[in-house]
């Protein structure tokens, strides 16, 4: 029994953290499996003091907050895909590597699917190369973070820099230098960049951010997978050319497109789904 627990005080097993911070991402992977709460019959709710039915009925409101992800066929497919993809990537450093983008209807758990794939690629990745870099470093093989209404050239670096915990004053290329110096050192591998349909869709901002894609694929060491809705719209991938011009869209080009389906109910298949 903690501390807490012996004064009376009942903490429960909330885990408050943002996967779009170090900490937190590690927490997603490395964090103890939660128990399942007991099951009582009526009559050993009934028995219970009304402080133990408060935390029992606690656990029980978390354990079932946190199921999951249940392991759909579309979730299966779609980490076979992203497999294929990340395990295809291993060239040397001055190659630039495909990307992928799952882009899907909200509310089919693209997120999860992704971040369930991250954490098995992470854990994976330490269970074959330690924990530790020959140099010293931790070793942290995903990035993941999830971007913000609008965002820019400037703030994507920004975001990469605050998941590792690094300074985020200087400019756009100031803060690129920062990132790939931490992306070299503690080896990260893959960079999941969620909701990424909130990019500055402007019309200048369009292609100077599909350029700003380009680079990082370019120079960082890494595969990068993309989640979003609706992103071929909004004319990222056809780095805001007319459509007669699209064939010259380098980076869609670079881009492999990736789905969830929808559950359906009208056939055996999606009803046994």
């Amino acid at each position: 029994m903690s501390r807490a627990e012996e004064a009376g005080v009942f903490e429960g097993d909330d885990r408050q953290y943002s996967p779009t911070r170090l900490e937190g991402w590690l927490e997603f992977v490395d964090g103890p499996e939660r128990s399942q709460p007991e099951t009582l019959s009526c009559s050993q709710l009934a028995a219970l003091s009304p402080a133990a039915l408060l935390r029992h009925n606690d656990q029980r409101a978390v354990w079932h907050a946190n199921l999951g992800p249940i392991k759909t066929p579309q979730l299966l497919h779609l980490h076979d895909e992203l497999a294929e993809i990340v395990d295809s990537n291993r060239h040397d450093g001055d190659k630039a590597k495909p990307a992928a983008l799952v882009d899907a209807y909200p509310g089919l758990g693209k997120s999860t699917a992704v971040r369930e794939y991250g954490r098995d690629f992470h854990r994976t990745q330490i269970a074959l190369r330690g924990e530790t870099t020959p140099q010293g470093h931790r070793r942290v093989p995903v990035l993941y973070i999830a971007l913000s209404g609008n965002t820019r050239i400037r703030g994507l670096n920004a975001a990469i820099c605050r998941f590792y915990g690094l300074p985020t004053r200087g400019d756009a290329d100031a803060l690129a230098e920062r990132a790939k110096d931490a992306v070299l050192s503690l080896k990260t591998a893959v960079f999941i960049i969620d909701d990424i349909h909130f990019l500055d869709a402007s019309a200048r901002a369009t292609t100077a951010m599909a350029n700003h894609l380009k680079f990082l694929a370019n120079t960082f060491p890494v595969t990068l997978i993309y989640i979003g809705v609706g992103v071929h719209e909004r004319g990222i991938l056809t780095e805001g050319l007319s459509p007669d011009q699209t064939l010259h869209a380098q980076f869609g080009r670079r881009t492999t497109a990736l789905s969830l389906r929808p559950f359906q109910i009208n056939t055996e298949e999606g009803r046994l789904e």
